[in-house]
Order: C-alpha cells, then structure tokens, then sequence
C-alpha cells in the first residue's frame, strides 16, 4: 500500500513541475534570438536569474540545499554566464549534490523538483533542441522515480539527476556565449538643485533664483529664511525666481519638491546660500 502511495504522489508531484507546477516565472525573459541581437546581459536579467535559482533551490532536499548554499551566484560577476563564472559553478555543484543526495524517493522527487526549476528560470533562452533534451531527460527520471522503490535503489537515478544538471549547465554556457558578459548595474540619478544665487533685491527684499536637475517629477521650490517658508513655481524648464520679504536673512535655504495642501514633500536635498 506504501508502495503504491509513493508512485502515485511522485507522478503528480512531478508531472505537474513539468507541466507548469513548479515554474519560477522571470520578468522579460530573452528568447535566443533576442540574445543574439545584444551585446550584453541586462543586470536586472543577471539578477532576476540569481533571484529564480534561489526559489527552485528552495524545492531540494536540506542536504542539497547546505551542499550548494556557499556556491550560489555572486550579485556582481561580469563573466557569470561564461565558463568558470558564477553559473557555470553553481550548476556544476547542484547537478553533484543532487547525485550525493539522493537517497529515497522523496530526495529523488525533491532533487528533480529543483531542477526543473532551475530549468525554467533558463528555458525561455536556450534552443529548441536544449529544451526538447532537457524536458525529455526530466521526463524519463520522472518515470524512474514512480516505479523506484528501496529494492531497487536510487544510484541510477541520482547519476541521472546529476546529468540533468550537468546538461543545463552547457545550455547556459551556450546561451551566455551569445553576450558579452553582464552590464553594468545602473547608477541611480539623484535629483538636485544645480544653480542657485541669493541676492539683497532691496533693504527688506532678498531674491531667489536657481534651477534644478530633476529625475523625478517636481513642481515646486521651497524657500526658507528665518521667517520661515515661501513656495514658488517651477517654469518648464526647472528654473524658479521668487523675491522673498526677509530684511535680517543672512542664509537662505531652498529645497525642490512638492506642494499641495500645506504638505511639502522634497524631491532634492536642500540648499544653503549666504545672503549677497
């Protein structure tokens, strides 16, 4: 009766990772001739891979998990994709694992489970033809784990887990060939306040002008002197001018943002100018 439970759970468990159960999904994934056409993997591609490998790790068993948690890829390896990069050594070691840990037919199902997985974080990338061998490979070790049992053993599986992996591994290498290496991570913009002056306009009267760099939307400009806030518009062009009533400022501190009842929400950080 244990027997018969065992095959049944395998199948469906299985089956339905190949069918569309166990699915890391990947944002933008390239297809091969998208790949070709680039120069370079994207790094937000290079880190939702990173992201996807990690979720299907979670599927293998403890022991596979502990054996490649120290090669998971490096979030900043130029070459990742190419040999002797991150991928290439993560794949190596998970395709090892999943043969040293393959004991039972829960660890065979677990093992398989994962790299399944890790499979689909890659699949929309790689041929027809890699595709086509790697489905039919997990799909042949999908059967032997149904019909497995103590008697019989798991060694034969587990080397066909481990060349599972191993053949993932080249599709990868053969994907990563079409690139240049990864891209470069993107440089955050900061908005910020590129001009200002602070001149006496009269004996009462101190005047504001300057202009921003803005990366983010903003309408406004705050101008705060010792009697406390004004609010100017932006022109089109990010420049702002406002003559402000402050007959003692010595220091006049502007900051550009937002400004909409009474609430003041700052896009730049603020700036400080002496009095002319």
């Amino acid at each position: 009766m244990m027997k018969s439970v065992w095959k049944k759970a395998a199948t469906v468990v299985l089956g339905a990772s190949l069918v569309g159960g166990v699915l890391v999904e990947v944002p933008n994934a390239l297809t091969t001739t998208q790949a070709q056409a680039s120069v370079k993997i994207s790094y937000s591609q290079y880190q939702s891979d990173i992201s996807g490998i990690k979720g299907a790790l979670g599927k293998a068993p403890t022991g596979t998990q502990s054996y490649v948690a120290d090669a998971l890829p490096k979030p900043n390896d130029k070459e990742a994709y190419q040999p002797m990069g991150s991928f290439d050594y993560y794949l190596g070691n998970l395709a090892s694992a999943a043969q040293s840990n393959t004991d039972t037919k829960e660890q065979a199902a677990e093992n398989l489970s994962a790299l399944v997985a890790t499979y689909n974080v890659f699949k929309n990338r790689l041929t027809s033809g890699e595709q086509s061998q790697l489905e039919s490979m997990a799909n042949k070790i999908n059967g032997e784990i149904a019909t497995s049992n103590v008697a019989t053993g798991y060694w034969d599986i587990g080397n066909d887990l481990s060349g599972f992996g191993t053949t993932l591994q080249s599709a990868v290498l053969n994907y990563g060939n079409n690139y240049d290496g990864v891209g470069s991570k993107p440089t955050k913009k900061t908005s910020y306040i590129s001009k200002l002056s602070v001149k006496k306009a009269s004996k009462k009267y101190v005047k504001v002008t300057g202009s921003a760099k803005l990366y983010k939307s903003a309408k406004y400009a705050r101008v705060h002197t010792y009697k406390g806030n004004k609010y100017t518009k932006l022109s089109s062009k990010h420049t702002f001018s406002k003559s402000v009533y402050a007959p003692k400022a010595k220091t006049v501190k502007v900051t550009v943002g937002n400004y909409s009842h009474g609430h003041f929400s700052s896009v730049t950080s603020t700036k400080t100018v002496h009095v002319k």
